[in-house]
């Protein structure tokens, strides 16, 4: 193992009574569909936090989910996030305590994520119309008329609209209940605690905000007085928990019209011997969960703030979040003194063997985060798993031993195509010690992955293509460009297994004159070739992507989609939110919802609303999305060389880089 490479990364520090042992530190970040209808963390949950621990992070976060009104959630999401009776049924405690003890095993400590929501009014409510009420420090009812809150305190709740401002008591009961509850944790064996106060997302965030706390007493107004909350529920964690049990504070830096960067350096001064670690985080959620179309490479949204507060000479040990995966930008940071620890929750995620690599000093070994936040929430409609894009073990590795099976011996295998499905097989059987050949018939490795090179916002998908080819440029495996690789050429080769991946291929959809139309394939990377004005028939997630890449490029776009929404199939938290503020920032794009194309003319697209109604959109151009349809058929006429021949990825069923991946994995992992 080589440690020079990453020496700053790798070096432990003392955090109050705990020794790190490196400066790597795992966010607040549990997937949400790992759990069932227990009330105690099953066994997927404790799996999933243990292999954070075990893949490098020095400390991993947990929260604390006592929360049961959740299940009277109309949120699907809230409905299966996990729940658990801890202060119903005690010997929920026993997982808790197996759950901190294995983390200890991997040498790591566990933080408990204290971060109550007391929610704010309903939408129609306007704030303006009662300026005495303060919408940040009261509580609110998620799911109704509730009489208490998460923890017991009463709540003083109107149905759908405000609650009165908390009184200083009601403050001191939740910082005493917060206060028992770090202790409880530290008694069933919790290292450390972590409050959430950042971009107002929590009552703790609400009070320390100017933009949302407008209390006139003690606990409002200047900073001193918005930090009061939190400097009372440090003291008194600290006195329960004693003064060496570090607490971690989750803020951010600054934010526009509120919060300024000179605030939280005076902050870091009033919290000095209170606070432990500052994890700076972006000034809105969406930021702090980097995708594609709010973020760039190489750029961390909250780092400059981590630099100035790290810069003033605070004791208090600084941490940025938000992004970071790369090791060697990470490594850089904290050299140039930017930062004392890096805090991620990705990177732990998308590379089951990230610390490894982090030791062996093989940076460029990792597997690329696309940014697409599935492994947050991947879906709001079903199924209800949780899973990593490029990382197929995510979700089911738990049980990986049972599913897959050794490596036998040294096995002949050929790969048909080279997409992502194709070049990720390869991969893996050359990991499992098979003598791999890839053919792919164009004169480039890439496959559907091609396409991104056009929208500057697929950038993350461009890096996983180019991670691909850099790993296989260094394996084993033979690569043969410009070869169709037929039956005939397979039985030639003698392989002992073949494994197909030759995709799938858009389909036109039933319009009439859809035959003239630009598809998917042929839109991106030909932009200039279309007219003016365009219309994109199909507001999927494909077809939201070919309309905003148009329309970055100075095109009048105007979408059509029977859906309700643009993008319905996307990613429904964070994700679909940062597609929907990119689409606001550009003015020569609209989209129709409720529209059934009727035909595509010269110069003109009619479409039919849901009331019946026939409208006509003058048009230069047209792009129709119809789906895309397997390559199956094709693949059927390739079986028959050996009994071991599998068809993966778009190929097998139509579906995503997931797909394509788990397929991969799983014919891979039981040769």
């Amino acid at each position: 193992m080589s440690i020079k490479k990453y020496s700053h990364l790798l070096a432990p520090v003392k955090v109050g009574g705990l020794t790190f042992k490196n400066r790597l530190i795992s966010g607040n970040a549990l997937p949400h569909f790992l759990q069932g209808s227990e009330d105690f963390p099953a066994e997927p949950v404790i799996n999933h936090v243990v292999n954070v621990a075990r893949n490098g992070a020095a400390v991993v976060t947990f929260a604390d989910y006592t929360n049961m009104a959740q299940r009277e959630s109309p949120n699907e999401d809230g409905k299966r996030f996990p729940m658990f009776h801890l202060d119903s049924d005690p010997s929920v405690e026993n997982y808790i305590c197996q759950l901190a003890d294995q983390v200890h095993y991997y040498n790591s400590y566990i933080s408990l994520a204290l971060m109550p929501f007391y929610y704010t009014p309903d939408p129609s409510y306007d704030i303006n119309d009662e300026p005495a009420v303060d919408t940040s420090n009261f509580f609110m009812a998620k799911f109704g008329e509730h009489k208490y809150d998460n923890y017991g305190m009463a709540a003083m709740v109107r149905h759908g609209g405000p609650a009165k401002q908390l009184s200083a008591e009601q403050i001191h009961g939740i910082i005493e209940t917060q206060a028992q509850r770090a202790k409880r944790y530290k008694d069933l064996g919790f290292d450390m605690v972590t409050l959430h106060f950042a971009y107002r997302a929590t009552l703790f965030a609400q009070f320390l905000s100017p933009k949302t706390n407008r209390r006139t007493d003690e606990y409002g107004g200047c900073l001193e007085n918005r930090a009061r909350f939190l400097l009372e529920l440090c003291a008194r964690i600290k006195e329960l928990c004693g003064k060496d049990f570090p607490i971690e504070v989750q803020l951010t830096g600054s934010e526009p019209d509120g919060t300024t960067i000179e605030d939280t350096i005076a902050l870091a001064k009033l919290a000095e011997g209170l606070v432990d670690i500052f994890q700076f985080r972006a000034a809105t959620a969406n930021l702090n969960h980097p995708t594609g179309y709010n973020s760039k490479a190489h750029i961390y949204p909250a780092l400059a703030d981590c630099a100035a507060v790290k810069a003033s000479g605070t004791s208090i040990l600084c941490a940025p979040i938000g992004g970071f995966q790369n090791l060697d930008d990470m490594e850089a940071i904290l050299a140039e003194g930017k930062a004392d620890l890096i805090a991620g929750a990705r990177m732990f995620i998308s590379d089951f063997d990230f610390y490894d690599k982090l030791k062996a000093g093989r940076g460029q070994d990792v597997t690329p985060c696309i940014r697409c936040n599935k492994c947050h929430v991947p879906s709001l409609k079903g199924n209800w798993l949780s899973y990593c894009s490029v990382n197929p073990e995510m979700g089911i590795n738990h049980r990986i031993q049972k599913l897959t099976k050794p490596a036998s011996g040294k096995r002949k295998v050929a790969v048909v195509g080279g997409g992502p499905a194709g070049m990720r097989a390869a991969l893996m059987a050359e990991e499992r010690g098979y003598d791999v050949t890839l053919f792919e018939q164009s004169d480039r490795l890439g496959g559907q992955l091609n396409l991104m090179d056009a929208p500057t916002f697929k950038w993350p998908l461009v890096n996983y293509r180019e991670w691909l080819k850099e790993e296989l440029a260094v394996s084993s495996v033979e690569v043969r460009l410009n070869t169709k690789a037929d039956k005939a050429a397979l039985e030639a080769g003698g392989y002992d297994a073949v494994i197909l991946a030759l995709g799938a291929e858009p389909k036109t959809p039933p319009i009439p004159g859809a035959e003239t139309a630009w598809n998917i394939f042929t839109v991106f990377g030909n932009e200039a070739k279309l007219g003016k004005r365009c219309v994109v028939i199909g507001g999927s997630e494909s077809g939201t992507e070919a309309g905003l890449y148009l329309a970055e490029n100075g095109h009048q776009v105007t979408i059509l989609t029977r859906a309700d929404t643009l993008a319905e199939d996307a990613t429904p938290i964070h994700y679909r939110e940062t597609i929907d503020e990119y689409y606001q920032t550009m003015d020569n794009i609209s989209y129709v919802t409720g529209a059934t194309t009727e035909e595509i003319g010269d110069g003109y697209v009619s479409y039919r609303t849901a009331d019946g109604t026939v409208h006509r959109v003058e048009c230069d151009s047209v792009v129709a999305l119809g789906g895309m349809a397997s390559r199956r058929d094709e693949a059927i006429a390739m079986f028959g060389v050996t009994a071991d021949t599998f068809m993966i990825g778009d190929c097998q069923r139509v579906g995503n880089l997931h797909t394509c991946n788990r397929g991969a994995y799983s014919v891979v992992h039981n040769l």
